[in-house]
């Protein structure tokens, strides 16, 4: 299930008093929107799925804790939330990333690529090299939240590997060290991208198992 959210403050649906303590009290309010968008988004599309209307924690990692059964990523930018989840059963993990191209600076291929993926940058024409970058960092952003709930534990950028391909909206992906026995550096997958005006997004499916 996926669900998409926009709005200014005033048409946030509030956060449950177990998410409240997500916040500190200094938080500013950018930070509560944003929080109070992906909680909101995640909540409807859990009951879409058919679950209770329970709270979204923070693991440990500050990545969202999940209903036993469940899968599920959440992502926000520029005003806008969303979150994807599905049954462990039909999904083995599932990435979701949206950034605005305010997010993109110069040394960001330096902070997110390696000698390959830099080469790959360099040979877009200089007008797309921002956008192809900008995608680049989504889609290990992405890869992140996809494997990190079987993984379990923090794994940098240059963990995985991200290779353009002839079709426009996908990208393709592998692990570059061995984090999980079912994904060897040899296994592919598939990321989508998709952009509407300032903004990127991409997502990530992994079979079930």
């Amino acid at each position: 299930m996926f669900v998409a959210l926009a709005g200014d403050v005033a048409e946030v649906p509030p956060l449950l008093p177990e998410e409240e303590t997500l916040l500190s009290p200094r938080a500013r309010p950018a930070r509560r929107h944003d929080l109070a968008m992906g909680r909101a988004a995640a909540r409807l599309a859990l009951a879409r799925l058919g679950g209770p209307p329970a709270p979204i924690m923070r693991g440990p990692h500050r990545e969202p804790l999940w209903p036993d059964g469940v899968v599920g990523s959440i992502t926000h930018a520029a005003g806008h939330a969303l979150s994807a989840v599905a049954p462990v059963g039909e999904c083995g993990g599932l990435g979701l990333d949206l950034e605005h191209r305010g997010r993109f600076f110069p040394a960001l291929a330096d902070h997110v690529a390696f000698a390959e993926e830099r080469e790959w940058l360099a040979g877009c024409a200089e007008p797309d090299r921002p956008a192809a970058t900008l995608a680049l960092f989504s889609a290990k952003e992405t890869i992140y939240k996809a494997f990190f709930p079987r993984i379990g534990r923090f794994f940098g950028f240059t963990a995985a590997q991200v290779t353009p391909t002839t079709d426009r909206g996908t990208l393709t992906g592998r692990l570059l060290a061995p984090l999980d026995p079912s994904y060897p550096t040899t296994r592919t997958f598939s990321i989508d991208v998709a952009w509407s005006g300032d903004l990127v997004l991409t997502s990530l499916a992994l079979p079930p198992g």
